[in-house]
């Protein structure tokens, strides 16, 4: 009967050890920037998307500017 105490015993310490080391703040979270998130990789190119289009937003005003200069 002991012996079952005993294993009882062991098999909660060992729960209790993992649910606490699983819910501990690991070294890498703590590195992360304040800036990342789940979406970081979706919003990156979203800006760099609007940067794209700003981008030939400008040339075609160029190009519509040497077209009227031209006329």
């Amino acid at each position: 009967m002991t012996n079952f105490k005993n294993n009882i015993v062991v098999i909660l310490l060992l729960t209790i050890s993992l649910f606490i080391s699983a819910c501990s703040e690991t070294g890498d979270e703590s590195k992360k920037s304040k800036n990342d998130h789940v979406w970081k990789h979706q919003t990156d190119a979203l800006e760099s998307a609007k940067d794209v289009a700003k981008k030939l937003d400008d040339q075609l005003k160029q190009q519509q500017q040497n077209l009227d200069d031209n006329d």
